[in-house]
């Protein structure tokens, strides 16, 4: 299907793509320069077709023709291009954000996706003990997605999502921001993010930025 939304949060543009065509449908609209070899390396067609909506996404809403590189760090870059851009794919959706100015990072997972047994991985003991049951899977998701979006900017650090990122309790909204923070670490870097969530269709989107970057 044609692009599924266009969205702008805390200075930044997200896209996403609702994935409906098959693997030579999406190949038919990225140009030969932009496929990589990569694409064989792929064990099931659902996530060969996740890498190419992700190219259909960058060709036809950041610039036509520029490939994806990866930088040292694994991180996603335009080439020949400035800026920051970050991806994310789950079950028939593509996301990419761009930042003109300034890092973001950005995760995405259906509302459906149930987290709730694993939730203490990621998240410390008590902290949905306030929420009501039937909010606590979208709790843990958020926090899920939150965590895994700063991960995107800041790189590995050692440690885990549960002891090294916090986020603080917050009231459930359809739409919001809410502050996320690197704790018990070392780093040299801004500490103080902030990650602005929404659902749109069956997909909660978080979008990560430094919070000194927020109002670019």
């Amino acid at each position: 299907m044609p692009l599924f939304g266009q969205y702008r949060l805390a200075g930044a543009d997200v896209w996403v793509w609702k994935i409906t065509e098959t693997v030579d449908e999406l190949l038919a609209m990225v140009p030969d320069g932009c496929v990589s070899s990569v694409l064989s390396e792929f064990a099931s067609k659902k996530r060969c077709a996740e890498w190419l909506a992700v190219r259909v996404l960058v060709e036809q809403c950041v610039w036509g023709g520029v490939r994806i590189l990866y930088d040292a760090a694994g991180k996603p870059v335009l080439e020949g291009y400035c800026g920051c851009i970050s991806i994310s794919h789950t079950d028939g959706y593509a996301v990419v954000a761009f930042s003109g100015s300034g890092d973001v990072g950005v995760d995405a997972e259906l509302v459906s996706r149930d987290v709730l047994s694993v939730a203490r991985r990621f998240m410390h003991p008590g902290q949905l003990e306030t929420v009501l049951p039937g909010d606590r899977n979208f709790v843990s998701l958020f926090h899920w997605c939150a965590k895994e979006a700063l991960y995107k900017i800041v790189g590995d650090l050692g440690g885990n999502f549960r002891d090294n990122i916090s986020v603080p309790s917050f009231e459930l909204q359809d739409k919001g921001r809410v502050a996320v923070n690197l704790v018990g670490m070392e780093y040299g870097g801004e500490r103080d993010f902030v990650a602005d969530y929404f659902v749109a269709d069956d997909l909660l989107i978080v979008l990560c930025r430094r919070l000194s970057d927020t109002f670019v």
